[in-house]
């Protein structure tokens, strides 16, 4: 079995969500926030990689897509979406924060081994490094329309204790800090912004977050998804319109 920080973030929502998702593998169109972030994200891996980071947003945009998945809502505007991306990259190199990279978009493949009791799970820790640097930062990029809420704040500790916990797997120790590299989109009134958001993880959070994934382990493994709810994120849920569980 394989798990990644999606994977764990998509059961604990609602366990039937993540059997819409990965059982039943059922593929949705993005939301404009979405698209444009994945398009902001490609122009930085190009940015990093010392190319022009308009190149990856276009590739992004307009270049062709495997599936529904990768593709944007109907009514979505893309030349809208490249020329707020254009605004951040023409102000990104003097305003965010300086970053050395020592590997871009690095995709990590990690056994799950408890830190401390060394307790093994038959499951491989799988996902993608934005960025780590020169000086032992994690780093992943998100785009938000404004300061990221509370909602968030539970998906990016999981982020940040599992990718720390991976970073500990790969190199034998704790990384220096991990960084999430929030691009504030810009509109008619003001201009992009960014906010570097800093948490230091440590051996007792990578711990913690052995723990979560045996419980989703175990609840995986006992196949309790499509008969498992949770109504807390129901709003937020893609797949709203073909749950009978909906509680909007």
């Amino acid at each position: 079995m394989k798990l990644s920080v999606t994977k764990i973030s998509t059961f604990k929502d609602c366990p039937r969500k993540f059997w819409y998702a990965y059982n039943m593998r059922i593929l949705t169109p993005k939301s404009e926030g979405f698209y444009f972030g994945s398009a902001v994200h490609e122009g930085l891996e190009y940015y990093y990689l010392g190319k022009d980071p308009m190149q990856g947003v276009d590739k992004s945009l307009f270049g062709k897509k495997a599936n529904i998945s990768e593709e944007a809502k109907e009514g979505v505007d893309p030349y809208k979406l490249r020329k707020e991306a254009k605004r951040i990259f023409s102000i990104y190199p003097q305003q965010a924060p300086y970053l050395k990279p020592l590997l871009v978009e690095h995709i990590f493949n990690v056994p799950l081994i408890h830190p401390e009791t060394k307790e093994t799970l038959p499951v491989v820790f799988t996902g993608k490094m934005d960025l780590i640097t020169e000086d032992a930062k994690i780093v992943d990029h998100k785009t938000a329309s404004g300061s990221p809420g509370s909602f968030f704040e539970v998906k990016n500790n999981l982020q940040a204790s599992g990718y720390t916990y991976a970073y500990l797997r790969m190199f034998g120790k704790l990384p220096k800090c991990f960084l999430f590299n929030t691009i504030i989109k810009g509109n008619t009134r003001r201009e992009p912004r960014f906010e570097p958001n800093f948490t230091k993880k440590t051996i007792e959070d990578c711990c913690n977050f052995f723990d979560i994934c045996k419980e989703v382990y175990g609840a995986l493994k006992r196949k309790e998804t499509k008969d498992y709810t949770n109504y807390y994120h129901c709003r937020f849920c893609r797949f709203h319109d073909i749950c009978p569980y909906d509680r909007r």
